[in-house]
């Protein structure tokens, strides 16, 4: 798998899509430099990885703009599609107006003050209930309208809920979103490359600090499971978080490869067991000292060498001089970071729940060649809903049955993610792209 990594973008609105804009050629180096890089790597990106700071203010507009510029330049330039891009949140991405409310600074008062040994507790309760997860995740709500198109979207798992899954048993839905983003692609060897997506923004203002960012304790619950390879990416790193200990711990454990933002410093640390690189600013304050944009290439896959499995992973690590990206070498000169980690013994078992489908082999009796375009699949089919405009959403939902009487208690961006989740569920996933791209071409009317 090849990522392209990037962090901190930091679109402004008094900036973006305007003739002054002060980051407009960086950014147009930026996209030379990855059609050059990626021509010398000799293939195209399968997806791009964003720790965080999308925007600066948090506004619809920033990342109106920002989505349009990972549809029509970044990810032509990588090569990859729109839907293989991977978020989480950084602290410009939450809208600070709406932190303006007393509970949102009670919330934020009383988790950084409470005693450190309870404060994980506190920040489950928090998440827990209706009432106080609304006031946690209200500042986000631009951030999950962009990253629900790429179903990276935030939400608490609230106790009103959990007791509705239990009544419902075996049948219940999975959620629309949860605290975090989960996505699993997949190594040479069939192996699975597991991506995490934690926030560190539960709370957030203008009293950020080392030591005062706080993240959902349930991070530190990521298992260990055979054939699977964790990634785990956050906008900040651990001496960010008030109670980062047990998830660093936790982390360092299982996690081979570890993405940050915030700080806007490249760095690879090397570590016998895993990688950490910290990605640096792509578009960092002018007036910063030491002003450095950057950006990383990253390789992960899998080499078995006599039954032995070794995690290898290569980085280019790019950063802006004058008026053009170069290389940053590592400590021997070479242009290449290079990492290989020890893997346990593993093999593809038809059962394991992690293994993609294999494809039917071809015929050998077919003598001509159809072109066909590749199958839709649920991150495909949610870019192409989020184009329609609510209320055509709406019609589409009902046209197909896939609403339920709960999405009402949803909000419009939820109720696309679980209407297409239902179509995958109940094998309509299809028809449901068809009627899509009828509804975009105008060939589908409302009746």
């Amino acid at each position: 798998m090849l990522f392209l990594h990037i962090s901190d973008i930091h679109f402004k609105r008094k900036e973006v899509g305007q003739p002054d804009d002060p980051n407009l050629a960086l950014r147009n180096d930026m996209i030379q430099d990855v059609k050059a890089t990626r021509q010398k790597i000799g293939r195209a990106a399968d997806g791009i990885l964003i720790s965080g700071d999308i925007a600066y203010h948090g506004a619809e507009e920033e990342y109106d703009f920002a989505y349009a510029w990972l549809e029509t330049a970044l990810c032509p330039a990588a090569g990859c599609n729109i839907q293989d891009i991977f978020v989480v949140p950084g602290n410009h991405d939450v809208e600070r107006s709406k932190g303006l409310d007393p509970a949102h600074a009670l919330a934020r008062d009383g988790l950084r003050n409470v005693d450190v040994k309870k404060v994980d507790a506190e920040v489950s309760k928090w998440l827990r209930y209706k009432g106080s997860a609304a006031v946690i995740f209200g500042p986000l709500e631009s951030y999950n309208r962009f990253a629900a198109k790429f179903i990276c979207a935030l939400k608490p798992y609230t106790a009103e809920d959990e007791s509705k899954d239990a009544e419902a048993g075996e049948d219940a839905e999975p959620p629309a979103a949860l605290p975090f983003a989960k996505r699993n692609v997949f190594l040479s060897d069939g192996s699975c490359l597991r991506l995490w997506g934690f926030s560190t923004v539960i709370v957030s203002d203008e009293n950020d600090a080392k030591d005062r960012m706080l993240i959902d304790p349930a991070a530190a619950q990521i298992e260990v499971e055979d054939g699977v390879t964790h990634l785990v990416t956050c906008h900040h790193p651990f001496n960010w978080l008030r109670n980062g200990r047990p998830f660093a711990d936790r982390i360092n454990k299982v996690a081979k490869i570890q993405l940050f933002g915030h700080e806007h410093t490249q760095r690879m640390d090397e570590d016998k067991r895993y990688l950490r690189v910290r990605a640096g600013a792509l578009q960092p304050a002018r007036d910063e000292p030491d002003w450095k944009p950057g950006y990383n290439w990253i390789e992960i896959d899998v080499e078995t060498v006599e039954d032995k499995r070794n995690l290898v992973v290569n980085t280019w690590v790019r950063m802006h001089e004058t008026s053009k990206f170069l290389a940053v070498p590592d400590p021997d000169g070479k242009e290449i970071w290079e990492n290989r980690y020890g893997l346990p013994a593993w093999k593809p078992s038809v059962s394991s729940e992690t293994q993609p489908k294999e494809e039917a082999p071809a015929q050998a009796a077919v003598t001509t060649m159809v072109w066909k375009s590749p199958p839709p699949t649920t991150r495909s089919v949610t870019v192409k809903f989020f184009k329609l405009k609510e209320h055509e959403q709406r019609w589409v939902i009902a046209k197909l049955a896939l609403d339920r009487t709960g999405d009402r208690d949803l909000k419009d961006y939820e109720q696309v993610i679980n209407a297409v989740r239902r179509s995958k569920v109940e094998g309509r996933l299809e028809e449901l792209n068809d009627l899509l791209d009828k509804k975009l071409a105008g060939e589908a009317t409302q009746k």
